[in-house]
């Protein structure tokens, strides 16, 4: 997969008006960027589409620009936003999260919240049934995940509860793990007052009066010193862009450096 970085840098007035837009290697550099979606934003996609390229990393400051992100969102262009490395930390959140609130798996109950059918989801299910006292899978996809429930059952006899119910679902978890629920849906639902919400695809609120829990809707990461990851990506040239970004990419290659990918809680 090709990708491309998208940077803006101070530039000579001369260069901003001559050549606003411009490509380094695998860069493209914006000497001179206007409020909105403007003639320069064009350029930049004119560039990916003469390399065939509809993948980018975004500097730290142009994530910020909301209308330069959306034009390229509607261009159907793929920003790297670190989310699907959230995911791959999942195990780590999760037990920084028990470490940290003084929770036993083996006393607590766990919800994973989703509507997804991919190995991923089917993983963690596996994962955390072994080290949770009871999981709830909330979905409305109840007949695929039977399936599994059925599955784990006569594997080991592993129980896992798979429900719809708004009011009963989540009334009792400890840790909910949103994996694609949006916000409208999520606040249908009887939340346990106290719960740790982890929000794996987008930052939601609980809009309930008595919620008195965490909401874990973003993460930050390090790398263990001397690491083949760290030796990659903490180089300069890479310094104006969110080191999350650039290592969900890093792993597509190499994915056995995720032991090297500290949490940090």
């Amino acid at each position: 997969m090709q990708i491309f970085f998208i940077e803006e840098k101070k530039a000579s007035l001369l260069k901003r008006l001559f050549k606003p837009v411009e490509l380094k290697d695998d860069t493209i550099i914006c000497n001179f960027l206007q409020k909105g979606p403007g003639p320069n934003c064009k350029n930049c996609k004119k560039i990916l589409e003469a390399n065939n390229c509809n993948h980018v990393i975004l500097s730290r400051k142009l994530k910020q620009n909301k209308e330069f992100v959306n034009y390229l969102l509607s261009s159907e262009i793929n920003i790297i936003q670190g989310r699907k490395l959230f995911k791959l930390l999942v195990n780590k959140i999760i037990e920084a999260v028990c470490l940290q609130n003084n929770i036993n798996p083996k006393k607590t109950v766990i919800s994973i919240v989703t509507n997804s059918n991919d190995e991923w989801v089917t993983s963690i299910i596996k994962t955390f049934s072994k080290k949770f006292k009871t999981l709830n899978i909330v979905t409305n996809n109840i007949n695929y995940f039977k399936k599994i429930e059925n599955n784990l059952f006569e594997e080991d006899g592993t129980i896992i509860i798979v429900t719809a119910n708004k009011k009963k679902s989540l009334a009792n978890s400890k840790i909910i793990i949103n994996v694609d629920f949006p916000q409208e849906l999520i606040n249908k639902f009887t939340i346990y007052e106290n719960a740790i919400i982890i929000n794996l695809e987008e930052q939601i609120k609980i809009n309930k009066k008595r919620f008195s829990g965490k909401i874990i809707n973003d993460y930050k990461i390090s790398f263990k010193k001397d690491s083949n990851i760290a030796n990659c990506l903490e180089d300069e040239k890479y310094m104006n862009f969110d080191i999350r970004d650039l290592a969900e990419v890093y792993l597509k290659n190499e994915p056995e450096e995720l032991k090297n990918i500290i949490y940090l809680s």
